[in-house]
């Protein structure tokens, strides 16, 4: 196939610039979105999507309904032959490079992904490509993974520059840090002068006052209420294997039914040792992050003669539960079955209706798809719910005309999707400078 159409932007007889693209792992369309705005504030462009691609269905379903096209769910390594195109845009997939998962990088099968795509930039040479993932692909094996993608790029002629950037410092109010990663075969975009917009937005500009409901369990909502009324909740986390001041412990609001000061202090105190890796050694395993303690060990940093009681009625309140030690196999923390059976907290965050009680003074933390469902506003000191429609669109950088079925689930599309904003921001920086 003749691809070297691919290699210049076409400018027709009124000097428009035509530019195809493609938008793989499209998601719910943060890219084009951005690209739509982009054209609209400079016209001299006319952007015209050649395809678009997801594997998940509920993206396309999203995707679809708001690009008024029909695509079919599509696995990347299925696509064969493209139409002529002179800009590549992919949030390629972050699981596999990402904190929050096992940081497997390129042993993950979806971090293939990426090589996919390079082969597609070889083989269609497209001007201009622009990659998103998340921030901990620059530290990842101590930056190999980004330097193998950068190699790659390079060994096939393009020249390329990375930045990471946060969605703050573009008006949306999350700390959302993301690197972008801008290849072409011109020249190398300088990503240094990308121009930030409004830093200072802040959560109270997004949050719809006029939405008073609870849609969390109700019992839980009153615990949660009544706490807020005594001190405010803004800003806290609901975690019960992590400390901080601005922490809520189950067992702060008696969730499994209120406990003495003596055993919430007991509970506080093995939250704190089973992190410890001195423990790791006395029992002769691999230190993982909060390892079930014994009640011998339990019993040499806190002393009480009714110390088994307690145990067995925090245990029988599921505060505490009874389990082996973990170990480490393929990067995944399973029960050593020759363990001794210890005293460990039972609840993470995401046991919880809800992680954060979100500050409207503040930004929000990432959005991610495992719990941007779990994120909590309070309206007038007597509602607590979930985040809207509205205020997700607005919380990511998509206009409220942006529609979203009612079959989805919008808070792992919204979890997974590519702030529009600051691709405008990288698209300024390649295009108008």
């Amino acid at each position: 196939m003749d691809t070297s159409k691919n290699k210049e932007i076409i400018f027709n007889k009124t000097n428009v610039k035509n530019i195809n693209y493609i938008d793989l792992c499209c998601g719910i369309g943060g890219f084009r979105v951005a690209l739509e705005s982009f054209q609209k504030k400079n016209t001299n462009y006319n952007f015209n999507c050649v395809l678009s691609s997801d594997i998940k269905g509920d993206a396309i379903k999203t995707y679809n309904l708001n690009f008024n096209e029909n695509n079919n769910k599509t696995d990347i390594f299925n696509i064969n032959e493209i139409e002529s195109f002179q800009l590549l845009c992919s949030g390629f997939p972050c699981q596999p490079f990402s904190s929050a998962g096992n940081k497997q990088g390129f042993d993950d099968n979806r971090g293939l992904i990426i090589f996919k795509i390079i082969d597609i930039c070889k083989k269609y040479r497209p001007e201009f490509v622009i990659l998103e993932n998340v921030s901990n692909l620059i530290i990842l094996e101590n930056g190999k993974s980004l330097k193998k993608i950068c190699d790659e790029f390079t060994n096939i002629g393009y020249f390329v520059s990375y930045k990471k950037l946060n969605a703050s410092n573009f008006g949306i109010p999350q700390n959302r840090e993301r690197v972008f990663i801008v290849c072409s075969l011109e020249k190398c975009i300088d990503l240094d002068k990308i121009k930030y917009v409004n830093p200072e937005n802040k959560l109270d500009t997004i949050i719809d006052y006029k939405a008073k409901y609870t849609d969390i369990e109700n019992k839980f909502a009153n615990k949660i209420l009544n706490l807020h009324s005594q001190t405010p909740l803004f800003g806290y986390k609901m975690q019960d294997k992590r400390g901080g001041k601005k922490n809520i412990h189950s067992w702060d609001i008696g969730i499994n039914g209120y406990l003495s000061i003596l055993e919430r202090s007991l509970m506080n105190i093995i939250m704190t040792e089973r992190r410890k890796k001195h423990w790791a050694e006395k029992k002769n395993i691999v230190w993982t992050d909060g390892m079930p303690l014994t009640l011998d060990e339990i019993s040499t940093f806190y002393e009480n003669d009714n110390l088994k009681e307690m145990l067995d009625n925090l245990v029988q309140k599921n505060y505490l539960r009874l389990e082996k030690p973990k170990k480490i196999v393929n990067a995944k923390r399973v029960y050593d079955d020759n363990g001794e059976f210890g005293y460990n907290i039972c609840k993470g965050k995401l046991s919880f209706p809800i992680t954060n009680i979100l500050d409207p003074k503040a930004t929000s933390p990432t959005l991610t798809a495992t719990d941007s469902n779990k994120l909590a506003v309070i309206i007038d000191d007597k509602f607590i719910r979930k985040l809207n429609d509205n205020e997700l669109k607005l919380l990511c950088g998509f206009p409220l005309s942006y529609n979203i079925p009612n079959d989805v689930n919008k808070y792992d599309l919204f979890g997974n999707m590519v702030i529009p904003d600051v691709v405008e921001g990288v698209l300024n920086c390649i295009f108008k400078l």
